[in-house]
């Protein structure tokens, strides 16, 4: 089952930060495939500007491909742009796949891991990464405004803001289930059971209200949530619209500074319209200067 939605995301996923352009000399130290874990998926790649006045903000990446599939790699263009062309540290990171074993709390500790490994990287450099503004894509836009939402308070380095693309907010969405390219009802009940921690199947979906709420993003907003920019398609076939709509709402609810960049032809991918790309660009810059200084 899940062979399937690996296939299917790995057809047509499109990574926004190639939108950068770099070249020469470079600027910054750099680690590859640095080691914030003992699983073979616990690794990290981290630029860090060799020049800063000793305290810089973060831009942390964190892929999708549906929790089971995806690479850090897609973010390469990104982390060089975050460090040698804006000076801010930038680093992206493979994290544990969902599987019986492996739910979505365990993901947000290998987050935790990673933030920590890196705030240490950074001292060894004489440099203190005192904040991060995290982003993805689908899966990994869904960690992003999870792990910023959740755990901002003990998060070894302080969550800023947060920029979801096509990113999942609402697993107990009831549209999330019906008509989804993943799959049918079963599939989509079966992929969230692991992520919650809680097996169920379509038809048994209100027995696990409780836990899918407590990993969806939209459970935490409240007057202290971050800073938020939602980039989403209208005609998403996976994560549907609806889920950024009840985002937007909550966000608007309690005041949260935010950002609704509405792609009114796109699907997932949100390939179909060039004007509201320039604006997520645009406004991915603008939150880490606003936001991580």
């Amino acid at each position: 089952m899940f062979e399937k939605i690996i296939a299917f995301f790995m057809s047509i996923i499109t990574f926004f930060m190639g939108l950068f352009g770099l070249g020469g000399e470079a600027k910054s130290y750099e680690y590859r495939d640095l080691k914030y874990g003992e699983h073979q998926r616990q690794v990290l790649d981290l630029n860090i500007p060799k020049e800063n006045d000793g305290e810089i903000g973060l831009v942390l990446f964190i892929h999708g491909g549906a929790w089971i599939a995806g690479d850090k790699g897609s973010y390469e263009n990104g982390i060089e742009a975050a460090s040698e062309t804006y000076g801010w540290a930038g680093a992206t990171m493979n994290y544990r796949y969902l599987s019986d074993d492996i739910d979505f709390y365990d993901i947000l500790d290998d987050i935790d891991s990673a933030l920590k490994c890196i705030k240490e990287k950074g001292a060894e450099n004489g440099v203190n990464i005192n904040k991060v503004l995290l982003t993805g894509d689908s899966a990994g836009g869904h960690l992003s405004l999870l792990y910023a939402y959740s755990r901002a308070e003990t998060a070894p380095i302080t969550p800023a803001a947060v920029v979801s693309n096509s990113g999942p907010t609402d697993l107990f969405d009831e549209n999330f289930y019906i008509n989804n390219a993943l799959g049918g009802p079963d599939v989509i009940a079966d992929l969230f059971s692991d992520g919650c921690g809680q097996t169920f199947t379509y038809a048994e979906k209100a027995t696990a209200e409780q836990a899918l709420l407590k990993v969806s993003p939209v459970y935490y907003v409240n007057e202290n949530t971050v800073p938020t920019v939602i980039n989403h398609g209208v005609k998403d076939s996976i994560v549907p619209f609806s889920n950024a709509q009840s985002l937007d709402a909550k966000l608007t609810e309690y005041g949260v500074p935010h950002y609704f960049n509405i792609y009114p032809n796109s699907d997932h991918d949100l390939g179909a319209d060039e004007a509201n790309k320039k604006i997520a660009n645009d406004l991915l810059i603008e939150y880490c200067q606003k936001y991580l200084g």
